[in-house]
């Protein structure tokens, strides 16, 4: 498989994907530099915790079509052939054969293969295909007929479902921190210590620093699994899962203290909860100790 790969400025310097969070950016960066050499990668959601990214970041790149999601877990990015040509003779084949088959290539652009299994993608994937095809075909009929017309084109109710169904894609519900909860139970107990008063006071701050606790619950997991040193002695002494939770609240403890006396815009709360958890977590995990300094 290649070991380099490109980008297109063409569609880093587009206002659509420079108005996405910075997150969502570098998560893409991350996921195209680790795509085999048909743009499938077999591991977003490790990947995504490895960052320490909670799943709106990935939902952003979803919704605005820049990857597609199957079933099976993999995921490709959609521009793969704007952005990467891999020579024949040096080419790997992708392990996702059978997702591969119900896309093509038009215009450089990963869409469906006319006689697709689109059972195998997820429905927002699903959706955003079938209405770029369809709104493809319906201006290529138009055309034949030497009738271009926006207005004509527009007129069409099927036209406009499809709009709408590729707008209702893009625009995910906001999650709430009931369902952030039901989603990672992990974390429950740890998040109703840290964060009661707050939940009730503030939702949308407290919904931000629970997303920075589960992000790190499941990036430390990633962690310990691959044989982190501080995290398998944090486990042995506490058990199970304990150990991880042990090392995000002494962290989350260490970050809300820190905030009392210095936080002066409260909006700011879960910005600065999270960057203050990660960088105190990356401290306990590389040296067993928090720091107590932000």
């Amino acid at each position: 498989m290649a070991k380099r790969r490109m980008i297109s400025l063409d569609i880093y310097d587009s206002d659509d994907f420079l108005e996405m969070p910075s997150e969502s950016q570098n998560l893409f960066s991350h996921l195209t530099v680790r795509a085999d050499d048909d743009g499938f990668v077999s591991n977003p959601k490790r990947i995504r915790r490895m960052l320490g990214y909670g799943e709106n970041v990935f939902d952003v790149l979803l919704g605005k079509g820049y990857v597609l999601a199957f079933k099976t877990g993999y995921v490709v990015i959609t521009d793969w052939p704007t952005m990467n040509r891999v020579e024949p003779s040096k080419k790997t084949i992708t392990n996702a054969k059978y997702e591969k088959a119900q896309l093509r290539s038009i215009n450089k652009r990963y869409e469906l293969d006319e006689n697709a299994d689109t059972s195998i993608l997820e429905d927002v994937s699903r959706n955003i295909l079938e209405s770029r095809q369809f709104i493809s075909r319906k201006i290529l009929e138009q055309g034949r007929l030497g009738k271009v017309s926006l207005v004509q084109v527009k007129d069409d109710d099927e036209y406009n479902q499809s709009l709408e169904i590729q707008k209702s894609a893009e625009a995910f519900p906001k999650t709430t921190i009931a369902e952030l909860l039901d989603d990672n139970p992990q974390v429950e107990g740890l998040v109703n210590d840290l964060f009661s008063d707050l939940i009730v006071d503030n939702p949308d701050q407290a919904f931000e620093a629970i997303n920075a606790v589960v992000s790190q619950y499941w990036r430390l997991r990633t962690l310990l699994d691959d044989g982190n040193e501080v995290l398998n002695f944090k486990e042995k002494v506490h058990g199970k899962d304990k150990g991880i939770l042990a090392v995000i609240k002494e962290a989350a403890e260490a970050q809300l203290e820190y905030m009392k006396p210095r936080l002066a815009n409260f909006n700011m709360f879960g910005r600065y909860f999270e960057n203050g958890l990660i960088d105190r977590v990356n401290t306990a995990i590389s040296s067993g100790g928090i720091s107590n300094g932000n």
